[in-house]
């Protein structure tokens, strides 16, 4: 029975592999949340820039969403929560902005390391009332 359940699961990851292939958008949308550390006397000011800038990345191939978020409890930090058609369109955007350098003026804004967080979504088997 473990065989049996291997190869129908090597089955559907074929079927999937071949999907994404031939229609990708059968593939489901890659959300990742970019963390900025930032001056909290200036985050005001990097948000606007942030938007501003933003109305060219919503425009590139692939990008499906991009928002810029803060939390009332962390000053010091700005996120963009994005969702990208596939992780290489979303690698695409990133080496055409570094290459362009149109967003090398947000530089004296960020006080650390920007992070890329990709997310990974877990969906529930449990029924609403909780069996399965």
């Amino acid at each position: 029975m473990l065989c049996s359940r291997m190869q129908n699961m090597r089955i559907l990851l074929t079927l999937l592999i071949l999907c994404s292939a031939i229609f990708p958008s059968c593939v489901a949308p890659q959300k990742i949340i970019v963390e900025f550390p930032v001056h909290p006397e200036t985050r005001g000011e990097f948000i606007n820039e942030l938007n501003a800038i933003l109305v060219d990345t919503r425009a590139f191939e692939g990008c499906k969403t991009a928002t810029v978020w803060t939390n009332e409890l962390e000053d010091d930090k700005v996120w963009i929560y994005e969702t990208w058609r596939t992780r290489e369109h979303q690698q695409a955007y990133v080496n055409w902005r570094n290459e362009t350098g149109n967003s090398s003026h947000l530089g004296p804004f960020i006080t650390g390391e920007v992070r890329f967080l990709w997310l990974n979504q877990h969906q529930s088997t449990l029924s609403p009332s909780g069996g399965r």
